[in-house]
C-alpha cells in the first residue's frame, strides 16, 4: 500500500508541475501580448504622426490631420514685418499634400512670387494686391474655397488685398473693378486655360492657370511658393 501511495503522489506531484507549468508559459504569453499591443497602441500613432503624418517641406513641418472625412495639410511658420522682423506664427491648413502640387510650374523671377513695393510717406510698404478673377471662367466647386483661402492668406500676411475683374467691358457693366498688370500693384489673374501653371506676366504680376478645375491646387500651389522662401529663410 506504501508502494502504490508513493506511486500516486509522485503521479499527483508530476502531475501537479505540468500544470503549473502550463500556466507559467499561458501567464508568460499573456504577459508578452499584452506588451505587444500596449507598444502598438502606443507606437503606431507615434510613427503615424512623427514619420508618416509629419513631413519637412522646404524647411516648413506639415501635419497631416483629419476632421471627419477631410483631410488637411497643416503648417506653421513665422510670420515677419515690412523690417524683417518676426512677429509671431501663421497656422495655415492646405487642402492638397504639398508635395502632389511638385509638378504644377511656378515661371516666376528667380523663382520667387515678390510683391510690388511703393514708397510712402519715405517708407517702402507693399502696394495693393488685386486678385482679378476671369469673370468668364469655369465655374468649379472648389472655386469658392479656393479665393478665399488665397485671399485669407495673403490679408493674415498684412496685404491689402482688393478683388477685381480682367474684363473691362464686364467690370464697366457690373460695377466692378477692372484691374490687369499695373507697376502700382501687385495683381494676381486668376483664369482657366489648357494647362494648371503659374506665369509671371510682367513684374508683381501673375497668371494664376488652372485647367480641370484644379483651381484650389493651383492657388495653394501658388501659397507654398511664399512658403517656401520663409522656410528657406528660417530654417
Amino acid at each position: 500500500m506504501n508502494e502504490e501511495k508513493k506511486v500516486d503522489d509522485l503521479e499527483n506531484k508530476i502531475y501537479s508541475d505540468e500544470i503549473k507549468k502550463k500556466h507559467e508559459s499561458q501567464l508568460r504569453w499573456s504577459v508578452f501580448i499584452m506588451i505587444v499591443v500596449i507598444l502598438i497602441i502606443v507606437i503606431i500613432p507615434f510613427i503615424n504622426n512623427n514619420f508618416i503624418n509629419k513631413f519637412n517641406y522646404h524647411g516648413i513641418i506639415f501635419q497631416k490631420t483629419h476632421l471627419g472625412d477631410l483631410v488637411f495639410y497643416s503648417a506653421k511658420f513665422p510670420v515677419v514685418s515690412t523690417t524683417g522682423q518676426v512677429t509671431g506664427d501663421y497656422a495655415i491648413n492646405l487642402r492638397n499634400d504639398p508635395r502632389d502640387l511638385e509638378n504644377i510650374p511656378v515661371n516666376v523671377k528667380e523663382g520667387q512670387i515678390k510683391f510690388n513695393l511703393i514708397l510712402k510717406n519715405n517708407t517702402k510698404v507693399y502696394a495693393p494686391t488685386y486678385i482679378s478673377i476671369n469673370p468668364f471662367m469655369k465655374i468649379c466647386e472648389d472655386s469658392g474655397i479656393s479665393l478665399l483661402t488665397l485671399s485669407g492668406f495673403l490679408r493674415d500676411s498684412e496685404l491689402q488685398v482688393k478683388s477685381a475683374v480682367t474684363d473691362k467691358a464686364y467690370a464697366k457693366a457690373n460695377n466692378e473693378t477692372h484691374k490687369w498688370c499695373d507697376p502700382l500693384s501687385t495683381v494676381i489673374i486668376i483664369t482657366n486655360g489648357n494647362e494648371s501653371v503659374i506665369n509671371e506676366i510682367q513684374p508683381s504680376c501673375f497668371e494664376v492657370k488652372f485647367k480641370d478645375c484644379d483651381i484650389l491646387k493651383v492657388n495653394e500651389k501658388f501659397i507654398l511658393n511664399i512658403l517656401e522662401q520663409y522656410g528657406e529663410r528660417f530654417n
